[in-house]
C-alpha cells in the first residue's frame, strides 16, 4: 500500500489522534493516550505520512494518517539541537519504512539550521529500539518510571511504607515516578510496572574523519594496499562493464585505476576532503568527479557499480540503506551489476579492534611520523531476525591518530549485515543475487568467513515511496 509524505495540516488532528492510539496500543507506552494534539510554541517540524482513507471512515479530509513524526527544536548551551516528540506509525501500515522516511523528510528540512544532535526520549520496547538502532541513534542516558497501585492492578507489596502525601492526605493510592537507573531489579521486586526508559541520541556535528584534510591527505599512505582493486578490475573486464561507477570513492585510487584499464568512470564521494585528494592526482581529468550521495546518480548510465572499502557498512540505517539501494538500481542498465564487501558479523572482527591490536607508527609524507589505532566504543545489537538468524550490531569505535604532538579522534558507526540481511535487502531493492564470496579472490564465503563479497545484478523494478511537496 502506497503513502504520502507532507505537512501536517489542522483537519488531520482526529486521524493523528487514532494513528497515535493505535500505534502505541501495543508498546510500552500503551497508557499514553492525547484526547489533543501537542501545540508547540517554538520551531517545530511537523510530519504526517497518509494513505486514502479506508471506506467508512468519518474523519475530515481525504486522508488518513497512517504515520507521524513531531521534532522540536530548542537550544542546548547555545547549540541548536532537536527533539522528537511524537514518531509513531499506524499499526496495519508497518514496516513499509514510513517512520524512516518521515525522519529523512525531516533532518532535510533541518539540515540548514546546524544541529548539534536529534534526540528523542522512550521506555524500553524492543520495536522502538530496533527502529531508533537502525537510524543510527545511540542510547546516551537511561533512566526509570515507577508505578505503584492503580486501575491495572499493580500493587504496592510493602503496603504503604515509604509514601507519604502533603497537607495531612492519605497514602496515595495510584502513584507515578521518575527514578534513577540504580538497581532497577530492587524496585522491580517491589512494583510490578518498571520501565527503563532511554534517551536515544543521533549526533549531526560529528565530522567523519575523512572530512578532515589533514587525514584525508594521509588515507593513501596509511591504506596502501590495492589487492581488492585488482580483483574489481577483474570483475569489471568479466561482465564486460564500458561505464563504471564507483560509489564512496574515496582518494580515487581505484577509479583512477579502472579509468586507466579503458573504462568510463564516475567517482561519487560524499567527503568534500578525500574527493579534494583524487582531483590533485595525476590522471584526474579521466574520471567524472561527483560530491555527495547516491540519490545523486544519473539513471541507467552505468554497467557497474562497485563499493569497496566496506562503503556499504557506513550506510547504517535501514531506510538509508535501501535508499542507496534504489538509487544504485535506478543508476545501472538494465542487466548491470553491483558489487560490495561487508564485513561478516559472525566472525565478530571488531574483537580485534584494540589499542594494542590496531596501533601502527609510519612515516609522514611530510616528515615525522604518524601514529593511528582504533577501539571499539560500543556494540549494540539489532533486535530481530531475517532468515532465521539475528540481525547484525552497529559497532561504533573511534579512530585515534597522532601527528606533529597533536591527538584527534574520530567517532566512526558500522553496520554490520548478516548474509541473510543482504540478500533480503538485495531482492526487495530489485536485485537479483549471483554470488557471495569469502573474500575479493573469489573464495568460497563460509559461515565463518571474515567478509561477504557480494556480486548481484539489476532484475526488477525498484519500489518506490511518492513525496508531497510542503
Amino acid at each position: 500500500m502506497g503513502f504520502t509524505l507532507r505537512d501536517y495540516a489542522e483537519r488531520d488532528e482526529a486521524s493523528w489522534l487514532r494513528c497515535r492510539a493505535l500505534s502505541f496500543l501495543g508498546s510500552s507506552y500503551h497508557d499514553d493516550v492525547l484526547r489533543r494534539r501537542t501545540v508547540f510554541a517554538g520551531d517545530s517540524v511537523q510530519l504526517v505520512a497518509v494513505a486514502p482513507k479506508p471506506e467508512g471512515m468519518t474523519t475530515p479530509g481525504p486522508d488518513e494518517v497512517v504515520g507521524i513524526l513531531d521534532v522540536e527544536l530548542w537550544e542546548d548551551a547555545g547549540q541548536p539541537v532537536a527533539t522528537i516528540d511524537t514518531v509513531a506509525v499506524h499499526p496495519d501500515h508497518q514496516r513499509q519504512g514510513i517512520a524512516g522516511s518521515l525522519l529523512a523528510t525531516a533532518l532535510g528540512r533541518l539540515s540548514g539550521h546546524g544541529l548539534a544532535w536529534v534526540d528523542a526520549y522512550t521506555r524500553e520496547d524492543p520495536g522502538a529500539g530496533a527502529w531508533y538502532a537502525a537510524q543510527g541513534f545511540v542510547v546516551d542516558s537511561t533512566y526509570l518510571h515507577v508505578y505503584r497501585g492503580g486501575g491495572e492492578g499493580v500493587q504496592d507489596a510493602h503496603g504503604d511504607d515509604g509514601f507519604a502525601a502533603p497537607y495531612g492526605l492519605g497514602a496515595p493510592v495510584t502513584a507515578f515516578f521518575h527514578g534513577p537507573d540504580e538497581d532497577p531489579d530492587r524496585w522491580r521486586a517491589r512494583f510490578a510496572r518498571v520501565h527503563q526508559c532511554r534517551r536515544y541520541l543521533r549526533r549531526l556535528d560529528v565530522t567523519a574523519w575523512p572530512e578532515d584534510p589533514r587525514l584525508a591527505a594521509l588515507y593513501d599512505v596509511e591504506n596502501p594496499g590495492t589487492l581488492d582493486h585488482d580483483d574489481v578490475r577483474a570483475l569489471a573486464r568479466r561482465v564486460g562493464a564500458r561505464r563504471v561507477t564507483d560509489v564512496g570513492c574515496g582518494t580515487g585510487t581505484l577509479a583512477l585505476a579502472l579509468a586507466r584499464d579503458g573504462h568510463e568512470v564516475l567517482g561519487l564521494e560524499p567527503a568534500a576532503a578525500s574527493l579534494d585528494v583524487a582531483r590533485g592526482k595525476p590522471g584526474a581529468e579521466t574520471v567524472t568527479w561527483l560530491h555527495g550521495y547516491a540519490d545523486l546518480l544519473p539513471s541507467d548510465a552505468a554497467d557497474l557499480v562497485v563499493m569497496t572499502a566496506h562503503v556499504a557498512q557506513y550506510l547504517i540505517g535501514d531506510e538509508e540503506w535501501d535508499d542507496a539501494l534504489a538509487a544504485i538500481h535506478r543508476h545501472l542498465a538494465p542487466g548491470g551489476h553491483l558489487t560490495f564487501d561487508s564485513r561478516n558479523p559472525a566472525a565478530r572482527g571488531w574483537e580485534e579492534w584494540t589499542a594494542g591490536a590496531t596501533r601502527t607508527t609510519y612515516p609522514h609524507p611530510e616528515g615525522g611520523e604518524v601514529t593511528t589505532w582504533v577501539e571499539v566504543d560500543r556494540v549494540e545489537q539489532i533486535p530481530g531476525e531475517v532468515g532465521g538468524e539475528p540481525r547484525g550490531p552497529v559497532v561504533t569505535h573511534v579512530g585515534h591518530t597522532v601527528l606533529a604532538g597533536e591527538h584527534l579522534a574520530y567517532p566512526e558507526s558500522l553496520r554490520f549485515r548478516t548474509r541473510c540481511e543482504l540478500e533480503e535487502t538485495l531482492t526487495r531493492a530489485g536485485f537479483a543475487v549471483v554470488e557471495v564470496a569469502g573474500d575479493w579472490d573469489g573464495s568460497p564465503a563460509g559461515p565463518a568467513s571474515a567478509e561477504h563479497i557480494v556480486l548481484a545484478r539489476r532484475a526488477a523494478q525498484a519500489r518506490g515511496v511518492s513525496t508531497a511537496p510542503p
